[in-house]
């Protein structure tokens, strides 16, 4: 009688999470949303980006022009290994090159190109907020974040295509692994939390797998100078002078973003494990990963910062949502989140990071 019960209770609740998705926009938060979502994207698809006024956009031309199937043809004949050419599909980021080679092939300018890679990225990730708890809070969080909108969503835009995928895979699919993994042949960066989810995914049961990554990620940072010397490339250059402002005070910065993850955790650590719960499950243990990463490189090796520290603020939109209040120590912890949020956020607005939005 008790089953019965209960197969009743899930098939009743299944069609009220359906129609949720679809009546979400005739809610105050879904209007809210709506109108957020259509004011970012407006400035991001027709305000001007020339070479002056956005950081990396002459790079990012460069790009365009560059690649095309010649350089495919040149850079499978260079290969020099099986091994080695296998390597460099993720340290070529052979993902983003094809991106920028079908966006050619159909005669897109290199502006162009930029202007719909940007436009796309950020509806993939505003569609992947839709699949979250709360979804407003997680899009107030895209936009506030100094490295999210304002960054990987208007000019580092390789990552946040990255990003774009790897949430999609995530928060629709439930596939944060295979998201990460595809996510890293567009930018290198998502390789770090590739390996952790794998580790996330082999530890099993949580409190094992927070041990197994841990150790993972303690291995990472510590084999970091050789994989660098080895496996970096152009990045070795590129990435010159980003340790200068790894301090103290980013990785206390980093602490409370990282609760997040934790109170996520926390919160579901007793919940029913479908493959919804099992995704954010792996998602969190691997941002908590993420965070033993930096702490050790920061001893060991700061070089190997770069910019897989911007993976931690990033994926708070997708986690913050997700916290069940069950309690008070919950609801002051993540209190303690959002302050350091808004105290960063007021820091990088003095800096001019949200100038671009903001300007008239």
């Amino acid at each position: 009688m008790q089953a019965t019960t209960m197969d009743n209770t899930a098939q009743q609740r299944a069609p009220a999470k359906r129609v949720r998705g679809f009546a979400y926009f005739l809610t105050p938060s879904g209007w809210a949303f709506l109108v957020l979502a259509t004011a970012a994207i407006s400035i991001v698809a027709f305000r001007e980006r020339s070479v002056g006024l956005i950081f990396d956009q002459e790079a990012y031309i460069q790009y365009f022009r560059s690649t095309d199937w010649h350089w495919l043809v040149q850079f499978y004949q260079n290969r020099q290994s099986d091994m080695g050419f296998l390597i460099s599909l993720i340290t070529e980021e052979l993902g983003w090159r094809s991106w920028v080679i079908l966006l050619n092939a159909f005669g897109v300018t290199p502006e162009g190109g930029i202007r719909t890679t940007v436009v796309l990225l950020n509806l993939i990730v505003m569609y992947s907020l839709l699949q979250t708890r709360r979804p407003l809070v997680g899009l107030l969080l895209w936009l506030v974040i100094p490295y999210a909108l304002a960054t990987v969503g208007l000019f580092q835009i390789r990552q946040g295509f990255g990003l774009a995928i790897a949430m999609l895979f995530t928060c629709r699919f439930n596939r944060p692994t295979l998201g990460m993994g595809l996510a890293s042949f567009v930018h290198t960066t998502f390789a770090v939390p590739t390996a952790l989810l794998l580790a996330a995914g082999f530890g099993g049961e949580k409190k094992r797998s927070l041990i197994v990554v841990s150790a993972v990620a303690i291995v990472l940072a510590s084999a970091a100078k050789f994989l660098f010397a080895n496996y970096g490339g152009r990045r070795i250059d590129e990435y010159t002078g980003y340790q200068e402002n790894f301090t103290i005070k980013l990785l206390a910065l980093l602490f409370f973003y990282t609760m997040a993850s934790v109170m996520v955790l926390y919160s579901s650590w007793r919940s029913p494990e479908t493959k919804r719960e099992i995704a954010y499950t792996r998602l969190s243990i691997m941002h908590f990963g993420l965070f033993v990463y930096l702490v050790v490189a920061f001893f060991v090796f700061p070089f190997a910062k770069g910019r897989v520290w911007y993976c931690v603020p990033l994926l708070l939109p997708f986690l913050a949502p997700e916290i069940k209040f069950k309690n008070a120590a919950v609801l002051v912890i993540t209190f303690g989140v959002f302050v350091a949020v808004a105290a960063d956020a007021t820091k990088s607005y003095f800096e001019g990071v949200y100038h671009y939005f903001l300007m008239p």
